[in-house]
C-alpha cells in the first residue's frame, strides 16, 4: 500500500506548531500517512515543544514522529531528513500553514499514481502567482535529483523554485485538489541578501537544465520519443520565467531585507554563502555558459575569479544527477 511522509520543519514557534499539526492530522484518512517533525537540538523552545507534542494523539500512535537533530545550515537539509523513512511520496510542510482539506493525504497519493514510472511532483493549489502552496515529490523523483527533496544550496526560499524548474522542464506535475491555510504565514526566518541569492539561482540555470535533461534521458523515465523531444526543447520557457520572478526579488531586495529585520550575517549564513561562492566558477565555466552571460553574472555576484572550477569535496553529494 502507498505511503506518504510529511516532512514538517519548525523552529521557535511551538504554539503554531501544535495548532498546525493538530489541524493537519485531523484531515488524514490514509492509514499509512506519517509526519516527521523536524526539530533542532539548539532550539530554545525545544523543551516546551516536546512537552506540548507529547499530549497529541498522533505522537502516542507513532504516526507523528519527533526528529530531534543538530540544526543544519540550510532549511532544505532539514526537510531532507524525512528521506530516511522509506515512502512513495514526501510532502513538504512548515509550522505556519496547516493542510486543511479533508483526506488531503489520500488525494496526494492518488495524484502521484498518474505518473507511469513514479517520477514526478504532486502540486496543490497556488499560494501566489508563481508557486504552489503544496509540494510533494515522489521518492523516485528525489532519487533522480541525487537523493534529495530540495537542494541544500540556499539559506531560505529558492529551493522549491529549483525543483519547480526541474519539474516543469520534465513535464511531471500532477495536481491534487488541496491547499493550506495561507492566512497566517510568518516572516521568513534567516532572510538575508535576497537579491544576491536570486542572481545566484539564475546563474545555476544550466545546472538545473542538465539535471532535468538527465532525468528525461534516464532509462527509467517512461515517455514516447516524440514527447521526449518536446520536453528536451521547452527549457527556455521555464528559464526565462524564473529570471522574471527573480527580477522582482532583486527590485524588492531592500524592502524584503527590512521586512525580515535587516539581519546581519552570522556564522551559519556565511558557511552557506561561502559554499555558494565556491560554486560560482563551476556554474559559469563548467556547463557551456555563453561568455556574455559569464561576465554579466560575475559582475552581479561580485565575483572576480576564473570562469571555470573543479568540483570540491562533498559537492557531488549535494548535486548528484541521474547521469552520475
Amino acid at each position: 500500500m502507498s505511503k506518504l511522509v510529511i516532512s514538517l520543519a519548525t523552529r521557535g514557534r511551538p504554539e503554531r506548531l501544535i495548532d498546525t499539526i493538530t489541524k493537519s492530522y485531523a484531515n488524514w484518512i490514509h492509514p499509512n500517512t506519517v509526519m516527521d517533525v523536524q526539530l533542532d537540538e539548539d532550539d530554545p523552545t525545544l523543551s516546551q515543544a516536546l512537552a506540548m507534542l507529547d499530549d497529541l494523539p498522533g505522537v502516542k500512535d507513532n504516526r507523528i514522529l519527533l526528529n530531534v537533530k543538530p540544526r543544519e545550515d540550510t532549511l532544505a537539509e532539514k526537510w531532507n531528513r524525512a528521506l530516511a523513512i522509506h515512502a512513495d511520496v514526501y510532502l513538504v510542510a512548515a509550522d505556519d500553514d496547516p493542510y486543511i482539506v479533508p483526506g488531503y493525504d489520500k488525494l496526494i497519493l492518488d495524484a502521484s499514481k498518474r505518473f507511469p514510472d513514479e517520477i514526478g511532483i504532486v502540486y496543490g493549489h497556488l499560494a501566489n502567482l508563481s508557486f504552489t502552496g503544496a509540494v510533494a515529490p515522489t521518492r523516485k523523483f528525489c532519487e533522480l535529483m541525487g537523493g534529495i527533496i530540495f537542494p541544500p544550496l540556499f539559506p531560505y526560499w529558492f529551493v522549491d523554485h529549483w525543483t519547480d524548474d526541474v519539474a516543469k522542464i520534465i513535464g511531471r506535475i500532477s495536481f491534487a485538489n488541496i491547499h493550506t491555510d495561507q492566512s497566517r504565514p510568518g516572516v521568513t526566518q534567516e532572510m538575508r541578501e535576497p537579491g544576491w541569492w536570486a542572481t545566484f539561482f539564475d546563474a545555476a540555470y544550466l545546472m538545473r537544465r542538465k539535471q532535468a535533461h538527465d532525468i528525461i534521458n534516464n532509462k527509467y523515465f517512461e515517455c514516447p520519443s516524440w514527447q521526449k523531444n518536446l520536453l528536451l526543447a521547452n527549457h527556455p520557457l521555464v528559464e526565462v520565467r524564473s529570471r522574471m520572478i527573480n527580477q522582482n526579488v532583486r527590485v524588492q531586495s531592500k524592502q524584503l531585507s527590512q521586512w525580515a529585520g535587516n539581519l546581519p550575517p552570522d556564522d551559519r549564513y556565511m558557511r552557506v554563502k561561502n559554499r555558494a561562492i565556491a560554486m560560482i566558477p563551476i556554474l559559469l565555466g563548467n556547463y557551456g555558459m555563453p561568455e556574455s552571460e559569464q561576465a554579466m553574472f560575475a559582475k552581479a555576484l561580485g565575483y572576480q575569479g576564473p570562469f571555470a572550477g573543479e568540483f570540491w569535496p562533498g559537492m557531488n553529494t549535494l548535486l548528484r544527477t541521474a547521469a552520475e
